[in-house]
């Protein structure tokens, strides 16, 4: 009985079990006698012996002249069972952040490598859209590759499209002079502070109910998705803001010649 529930446990069913277990005791046999052994109708056995057989757990084996039908090892077969739960648990940690929760929503969220954090970026522009992005952004570094780049052209113009605002704070670095031509253009109000007050290599955006902190120098993202962070982070930003004497640039959309 407790095998027959270990087998169960594992996604076998009950005549799956039992065909199973007639397999290991025959060694190499054929249905007929499994279905002697197990006390199931011959039709049924050749029935479950398939779903076996799809499960890998049974082999048929060739250019006999009867069909003729042997177990996989049970060591073998634990092994993959071990495998498959030890793959699924890798998951765990972003399967419970994306759970839904009937209190509360609240994620955690770690992204890396270029592709990802694109599509970071992509959702975050139609999820802010039509609304005011808050950002403390940094300057533009050399390990930025020129399609990451153009991307992030294309993402301003994408922002434009949707009507995102951005309202930023960010250092007053050579790196940015492309963004600082074209914020008016853009719609983005940015305040630009000496750097030796603050220069940064990672960028802090508040959305309505996120933060994210990018690291482009080393393409990371961490998204939380928290209200209550957002909103405390969003009063930090006005403070800051309104303490800087910095003129506020950009804010007026213009149509300018691109280059």
């Amino acid at each position: 009985m407790r095998i027959e529930e270990s087998l169960r446990s594992l996604g076998l069913s009950e005549k799956e079990g039992s065909v199973y277990l007639a397999l290991l005791s025959l060694g190499q046999t054929t249905a007929y006698a499994v279905a002697e052994k197990s006390g199931l109708k011959r039709p049924t056995v050749y029935v479950v012996l398939d779903d076996l057989r799809k499960k890998g757990l049974v082999l048929k084996i060739p250019h006999a002249k009867k069909q003729v039908f042997t177990a996989k090892s049970p060591e073998e077969f634990f092994s993959e069972a071990e495998d498959r739960l030890r793959i699924a648990k890798s998951a765990l940690p972003e399967l419970l952040a994306i759970a839904d929760k009937p209190e509360k929503n609240f994620k955690t969220l770690y992204y890396e490598g270029e592709k990802n954090v694109k599509e970071v970026l992509s959702n975050i522009n139609k999820r802010m859209q039509g609304k005011e992005i808050l950002g403390f952004y940094a300057r533009e570094t050399e390990d930025i590759s020129p399609e990451f780049r153009e991307f992030a052209h294309q993402w301003n113009e994408e922002g434009k499209k949707l009507g995102v605002t951005l309202r930023g704070i960010t250092p007053d670095d050579p790196s940015l002079q492309w963004y600082k031509e074209r914020g008016e253009y853009f719609g983005h109000k940015m305040k630009y502070v000496d750097p030796k007050v603050y220069l940064s290599d990672c960028s802090i955006e508040i959305g309505d109910n996120f933060v994210q902190i990018f690291s482009l120098r080393h393409m990371q993202v961490i998204l939380l998705e928290n209200p209550d962070i957002a909103s405390t982070m969003r009063q930090i930003f006005e403070m800051v803001w309104k303490s800087r004497e910095e003129p506020s640039l950009g804010g007026k959309a213009q149509q300018i010649p691109a280059k």
